[in-house]
């Protein structure tokens, strides 16, 4: 017979001596009971059926006992299980009902003989039923909560666990009603780890969840054991060709339940967009785990997916690499990625206003756009434009996944992180690390990723938009995969996957048109390997060359020469018509050349940047400006700063002396 171990919450066997008759004897009472209300009904009947004058009012009393003992009964039972409640307050009313009637009309007449033969054995087993389940004792100690030894030991003495307990395989919860006064919600959670040593459990097998609108009420949640150390191979994408409005499905809970991430917002829901942080140690496998989400994103008909790595770049997103609309797998490369959002997020923005959409929606001519970026710190750190991106993007449809090992304020400015919603943290090196990305409400609710360090690899906290509050600080742990498994469903999908709109790619510029063409690995490689050394940049053959001595005089001076001197030197041979000696090998002299104007000099540096962006260049610095310029770098680099500042046929990036062509450069040139 099953009992519970004092001081654990995991049940255990022991053995039962009890003889068979004794055992049967616990199951006699209900049908004791049924045999007596018919005896009685019998007796009643007996007395007072033939009582013309008596029988009204026996009836009046009987009617009155039935309904106050059946209120009675569902008051003493208020603080049981509901099913307790409702079985105890109906087996009440129904017997009394029945003793009332056949008091009037007999128990042996029919219908009253037939409900009695059919109900009463119905309603004892009933009550058999459920002492087989669990003994009368057991569920009174429970339904009533009461002082424990365990709360008193780890005083929380008075404390009661209020309504029902949740019993679930290898979880249960506990709501707690503390003595008003005495103990709060912050007592319970400073007393976890000595729950977790009275019940025997790991030390983030207890969890606390304080009640927002009662400090004097608390939730415990106890998990004996790890049931996340089998992992749990990965189905594959949850929702194919569905839509990026979907849940993305990346893993399952420690009571089996499914993992759910939502990058888009839903108005009918109430959901907000949001930007997503990935936080984790090395090895702590947020990169595994973000494979699951780029199978998901990858397989859907809405999305469409920008990654950058400036570390491992190909070694992370090789398997995917395939579908990734832009691939940026250098430091430069995701600096460029970057430095586009802010046309892309505008244009976009611009272009769902025009049809009436206050934020992204299915169907509305755009797809989702995804920017995850990992080893993100090196991308963000520096970066001044990130905050308006993460500030702007989420309504033009644009969802920013940043990854990091720690997200201090060294690595990312506060200002980017406190604008990521949704935290998806992995195991970190101590719980301080894991601030950095989930909430302290969740960490005091129990969550520690910094107990797995890396450890448990794919182990993690999803605090996001969407997910249940409860869930926030309930340990998961991500599906398992292989390379080959993602690569299948990427090609698999290709067929359906959305590509880049207009508006967007117009926005990103040329910059995107260089790197968005699909090629193939080899063919990647060998231009790698086998580039060619870069030609040094040709000048412009539309630049101007300014000769001081291709001006003419004027018709009226031509026509009028003025007359010739006197002769100064009279004793040198010769005359007009004499000619010179040739010097040309003798002297080698150069003539300084005019200095333009600042409009004319700026009239030809528009030329220049024109000539480069015709030449396929996307992006321009002061060094790409010919030698032979007729204004020094010191007149240039400012000049080239005030045409980005203006946004003339240029724009700023995030890398000092570097400038990106904008997207209408051909209507400004």
């Amino acid at each position: 017979m099953s009992s519970t171990t004092r001081g654990t919450a995991i049940p255990s066997t022991q053995r039962d001596e009890r003889t068979l008759l004794q055992k049967t004897a616990t199951y006699l009472p209900p049908w004791l009971l049924v045999g007596t209300v018919w005896l009685v009904a019998a007796l009643a009947h007996t007395m007072w059926g033939s009582n013309t004058a008596a029988l009204p009012w026996v009836a009046c009393v009987l009617t009155l006992t039935t309904a106050a003992l059946t209120v009675l009964t569902a008051r003493v039972t208020s603080a049981y299980r509901p099913s307790q409640q409702a079985h105890s307050t109906g087996t009440v009313a129904v017997a009394l009902a029945w003793l009332t009637i056949a008091t009037i009309a007999g128990p042996g007449t029919h219908p009253l003989l037939d409900a009695w033969l059919l109900g009463g054995p119905a309603i004892a087993v009933s009550w058999n039923i459920r002492r087989a389940l669990k003994g009368e004792k057991d569920k009174d100690s429970e339904g009533k909560g009461g002082d424990s030894e365990l709360f008193k030991a780890v005083k929380l003495a008075g404390a009661k666990v209020r309504g029902e307990l949740d019993v679930q395989p290898n979880k249960v919860t506990a709501p707690l009603q503390l003595p008003s006064g005495q103990l709060s919600a912050d007592d319970v959670t400073k007393a976890k780890s000595n729950l977790a040593s009275g019940l025997s459990v790991p030390h983030n097998g207890v969890r606390v969840t304080p009640d927002p609108e009662h400090h004097d009420r608390a939730t415990l949640t106890v998990v004996p054991r790890d049931v996340l150390g089998t992992p749990t191979p990965w189905a594959g994408p949850s929702s194919p060709a569905g839509s990026i409005m979907d849940p993305l499905t990346v893993g399952v809970y420690e009571d089996g339940d499914p993992v759910r991430l939502w990058l888009p917002g839903d108005k009918d829901t109430a959901r907000n967009a949001t930007h997503v942080l990935v936080m984790g140690m090395n090895g702590s496998g947020k990169s595994h785990g973000a494979k699951i989400v780029w199978g998901e994103l990858l397989s859907r008909s809405d999305v469409v997916l920008w990654a950058a790595d400036p570390s491992k770049g190909k070694q992370t997103f090789g398997p995917v690499l395939d579908g990734l609309d832009w691939a940026a797998m250098d430091l430069n490369s995701a600096q460029q990625m970057v430095d586009t959002l802010p046309d892309v997020i505008h244009a976009r923005a611009n272009d769902l206003g025009e049809r009436g959409y206050d934020q992204w929606m299915p169907g509305c001519g755009l797809p989702y756009l995804v920017v995850w970026i990992e080893e993100a710190s090196r991308v963000v750190r520096d970066s001044d434009q990130m905050i308006d991106i993460a500030q702007e993007a989420r309504s033009a449809g644009v969802s920013l996944v940043l990854s990091m090992q720690r997200a201090s304020y060294d690595n990312m400015p506060t200002a980017v992180r406190s604008q990521l919603g949704a935290a998806w943290c992995f195991g970190v090196k101590d719980i301080k690390d894991a601030g950095f990305a989930l909430s302290d409400e969740v960490l005091e609710a129990g969550a520690n990723p910094g107990a797995w360090k890396n450890q448990k690899p794919g182990y993690a906290y999803l605090e996001a938009p969407g997910v249940d509050e409860e869930r926030h600080p309930t340990p998961l742990r991500t599906y398992t995969l292989s390379d080959e498994q993602l690569a299948a469903v990427v090609a698999e999908h290709a067929t359906h996957r959305a590509q880049l709109d207009a508006v967007s790619a117009r926005a990103a510029g040329q910059v995107y048109a260089a790197n968005s063409t699909q090629q193939s690995h080899t063919q990647q490689e060998d231009t790698v390997e086998h580039a060619p050394e870069p030609e040094a940049p040709k000048a412009p053959t539309n630049v101007r060359t300014l000769d001081p001595f291709k001006q003419r005089l004027g018709e009226r001076e031509d026509r009028n020469p003025p007359e010739l001197p006197d002769d100064p030197e009279p004793d040198l041979d010769g005359d007009a018509d004499t000619e010179l000696p040739d010097v040309s090998d003798a002297l080698n002299i150069e003539f300084p050349s005019s200095r333009p104007s600042v409009s004319e000099a700026r009239r030809l540096l528009r030329d220049v940047l024109a000539e480069l962006h015709a030449q396929g260049r996307s992006e321009v610095g002061p060094k790409d400006i010919p030698d032979d310029f007729p204004r020094s770098r010191s007149w240039i680099s400012p000049e080239l700063s005030r045409l980005a500042i203006a946004g003339d046929m240029i724009v700023e990036t995030s890398r000092d002396g570097v400038y990106r062509f904008a997207p209408d450069i051909s209507n400004a040139a």
